[in-house]
This record gives C-alpha cells, sequence and structure tokens, in this order.
C-alpha cells in the first residue's frame, strides 16, 4: 500500500481512489505529488468517473486539510446570482442584499475551492474568475475594497475545453489558465478488472452507514457486473450497490440490458423440453478459465493454511488477513474437511 493511502486511512477518509488499473494507480501517485503545491488542477473524465474524489484527495493530502473545502457546482447556480456566490457581496448591492455576505472563494480562504464543470461557468464572469485564477484580488458585487485569498482551485470537467473554446462559452485565456496541469480518469468500461475491488470498497462503506454486518458478494454477481457497458461509470456501480444493499434484489444490481447472455452446455436435459438448445463451446471463455484458476488456488491455500494451524479456524482468517465469517463461507462453499 502506498504511503499516500496509509495516510487516508489513517486521517479516516472513505473518499479514495480504488483501483490497480495502472491509469488509477498513476493518478494516485501524481494527487501525492502535486497535493503541496498551489498550481491549479483540471480533473477530466466522464461523468460519475470521481472528479470530486481527486479533488478531496488533493486537499485531503496538502498542508491544507483541515481548512475549509468548498464544493461549487457550476451549472447548478443560476447566472444571475452565480457572481455573488462565488465573490460575495456588500449591503445594498441588490435588492434584497440587507447585509454583507462573503462568497466562496472567502469562505475557502487557506483551503479548496472545487469548481466542478468548469466548462458550465456564466460567459458573464469569466474576466473576474480569470483575475482570481492569475492570482489578482476581486471585490464583492457592490464592494469597493478590493479582496485577496489564498484559495487553492481545483476545477473539473466532463467536456473538451478545446470545444467549450470553439463554441463560444469559454474564453480561450481561461482554458489555458485552468490547465496548468491536467489530470485524467479513465472510463469504467476501460478497467473492468477494477471492479471487484470497487464492489468490496462500497460493500464495506454502505453497510457501515446502514450498521449491518459486511457480507462478501457472490463471485459470480461480481462476475455479471463486469459485463456491463457502466454509461454513469463508478457514480453507477456505487448506486447498484447501494439499491441490492438495501433490497436484496438481484434486478436492482443487474440490469438487463448489456448483460452478455451466459452459453451453456446443452446435455440430455434439454431435450423435450421445447426451448432451443444452446450450442456447446469447446473451451471455456478466458473469464472462465480465470476464474476456475483462481478457485482452486484459494481452495488449496485455504486447505494448506488449515493443516498449519492445525485447522484452527480464526488462527487461519488472521494468517489470510480475511474475516472469520468470510473464511467460514469459503470452507462451506469449497466444502473442505478434515479429510481434505
Amino acid at each position: 500500500m502506498s504511503a499516500s493511502r496509509e495516510h487516508d486511512i489513517r486521517c479516516g477518509l472513505h473518499e479514495k481512489l480504488v483501483g490497480l488499473d495502472p491509469r488509477i494507480l498513476e493518478v494516485d501517485a501524481t494527487v501525492t505529488q502535486l497535493a503541496g503545491s498551489k498550481l491549479t488542477v483540471l480533473v477530466t473524465g466522464e461523468t460519475g468517473t470521481g472528479k470530486d474524489i481527486v479533488a478531496r484527495l488533493l486537499h485531503h493530502r496538502s498542508p491544507r486539510y483541515g481548512m475549509p473545502f468548498i464544493k461549487v457546482n457550476c451549472p447548478g447556480i443560476p447566472e444571475s446570482i452565480l457572481e455573488s456566490e462565488l465573490f460575495g457581496y456588500e449591503r445594498g448591492a441588490f435588492t434584497g442584499a440587507h447585509t454583507a455576505k462573503p462568497g466562496r472563494f472567502e469562505l475557502a480562504n487557506t483551503g479548496t475551492i472545487f469548481l466542478d464543470e468548469i466548462s458550465e461557468t456564466a460567459h458573464s464572469i469569466q474576466g473576474k474568475l480569470l483575475q482570481v485564477l492569475d492570482g489578482d484580488p476581486f471585490m464583492r458585487v457592490g464592494g469597493t475594497v478590493p479582496i485577496r485569498t489564498d484559495t487553492r482551485i481545483v476545477a473539473a470537467t466532463n467536456v473538451s475545453l478545446d470545444d467549450a473554446v470553439a463554441r463560444g462559452t469559454l474564453r480561450e485565456d481561461i482554458s489555458f489558465r485552468l490547465r496548468e496541469v491536467e489530470v485524467h480518469l479513465p472510463p469504467l468500461r476501460e478497467r473492468l478488472d477494477d471492479i471487484p475491488l470497487l464492489v468490496e470498497h462500497f460493500n464495506y462503506n454502505i453497510c457501515k452507514g446502514l450498521q449491518r454486518p459486511y457480507e462478501e458478494f457472490d463471485p459470480a454477481l461480481v462476475a455479471k457486473l463486469q459485463e456491463l457497458p457502466f454509461p454513469g461509470n463508478i457514480r453507477e456501480l456505487a448506486a447498484r450497490v447501494k439499491k441490492y444493499l438495501a433490497t436484496g434484489q438481484e434486478e436492482h444490481l443487474l440490469a438487463a440490458e448489456g448483460v452478455a447472455p451466459v452459453v451453456v452446455e446443452a446435455g440430455p436435459s434439454a431435450a423435450g423440453t421445447g426451448k432451443p438448445r444452446e450450442e456447446a463451446r469447446p473451451f471455456p471463455t478466458l473469464k472462465e478459465a480465470v476464474a476456475r484458476a483462481v478457485e482452486e488456488t484459494e481452495r488449496k491455500l485455504i486447505e494448506d493454511t488449515l493443516r498449519h494451524t492445525l485447522w484452527n479456524r480464526r488462527k487461519a482468517a488472521e494468517l489470510l488477513d480475511t474475516s472469520y465469517s468470510s473464511l467460514l463461507r469459503r470452507i462451506d462453499m469449497y466444502q473442505i474437511g478434515k479429510s481434505s
């Protein structure tokens, strides 16, 4: 485990980059490298890939940890009030401004501000935003006193900034300023091997939140999840896991669309049923072969460990670095007995 991930666990951060895909490990290393700097970081990737997690990790691993972390959903704030929300306003600046109010940049002083979906920022305030990106002071709406803050800026987008510039919705100078450092998150469909780790992560945290005992997922269910397209990426996977844990119904975990049908070997029992016989495959699929190899290796390791501990199952669970209940389930699943 990397020092950065040990730090996240030690400080109680539940949101983290989960996976062993080389691109995810590279992002994790880059986050650690950039955390202590003031460079503006642009996080790119499709919706639901975890851009907000990268922003929080940049804050959490930096000397600013413990200071404010302010998230701004740029397209979620009406253009008419976005400027006052970001930069604040003075009393009497407009109708209804009965008292002065600091903006999000002031609230994030000494901490981090996360500008989500930055490409959707209203064009009318991009000039003022550029001032802040350049480190210059700004004024509240209706104010006359320049305000300077020490705020780390992290931004995110799920579209190309170059395309936004070409459409005229984003100033080119801002696009250059935002990309001092760019971090890209791949879609989940490009790292399906990480799904078992992600499921385990969501399962553990959701069970903890629901105050229910943790139980590992059936490997067959996880294998089916790896056949889904996941247009909503990690956010969609988390939602599926949560619905399944809350209801216990597999249909909430596995949508029919996108799941490849399982082809089984046709046998004599299929005759006379009126159902079409499915063609038998001469060889198992690669996924099936890997699953069988994993099962055989796991079974042998458990048997060897149990013999080593003289069938002390609690000691075996400790040596195998797994929970006692998980070990018992595997012993039952593989029908491991003392006669083995």
